[in-house]
């Protein structure tokens, strides 16, 4: 889980410059919004956060952490906050794209928001949730996650998880020209 927290990260990262770009007066490159939707509702979402509300968060209630409050609650509302947070970038970058008024502003503060939502999510899980778990869930329950993470993962698909892990190691890089954080054509007028 951990592995698949430095690749969100790195995406995250990635929308942080976009926001910076777009700022600059730089036209954003939509391609690599289109596919950070994706990876965030996916890989993020339906993957990662799908493991931790479906199998490993259950697990930690079994073993005496509270479903509700802090930390699991706190969680499960960030990951709720993160859809949508995702839906409004789902719609604002065509918008912002099409030259829409107003849309500027509402991509911006989208992208800051992914961008402050999820680093601060990722240190909470790796920070306090992860260590806690070590102390509380016995070898047979980290096997036994182990093994129902693979389920998921296959239930998804080896080439999608491929795919966007390969998108997200695209970002860290800089290799495929196709992912780059913004273009260099600057915006022409205020949108």
């Amino acid at each position: 889980m951990e592995a698949e927290h430095r690749l969100i990260e790195t995406v995250v990262e990635a929308l942080g410059g976009v926001a910076a770009a777009i700022d600059l007066g730089q036209r954003p490159d939509f391609a690599l919004l289109a596919t950070a939707v994706e990876f965030l509702r996916v890989y993020a979402d339906m993957l990662h956060h799908g493991k931790e509300e479906t199998l490993f968060f259950p697990l930690l209630v079994q073993r005496g952490v509270p479903p509700q409050g802090c930390p699991i609650g706190g969680l499960n509302h960030e990951h709720e906050q993160g859809r949508a947070l995702v839906q409004a970038l789902a719609e604002q970058a065509p918008a912002y794209a099409q030259g829409k008024p107003a849309s500027k502003e509402g991509l911006l503060e989208t992208l800051r928001g992914i961008q402050g939502l999820y680093q601060n999510h990722i240190w909470k899980e790796d920070a306090m949730v992860f260590p806690m778990a070590d102390k509380v869930l016995t070898a047979a329950d980290q096997t036994e996650l182990c093994e129902t993470f693979a389920e998921l993962d296959r239930a998804i698909g080896s080439e999608t998880i491929a795919r966007l892990e390969q998108f997200a190691r695209s970002l860290a890089t800089g290799a495929a020209p196709a992912f780059q954080p913004f273009s260099k054509t600057p915006v022409t007028s205020e949108r």
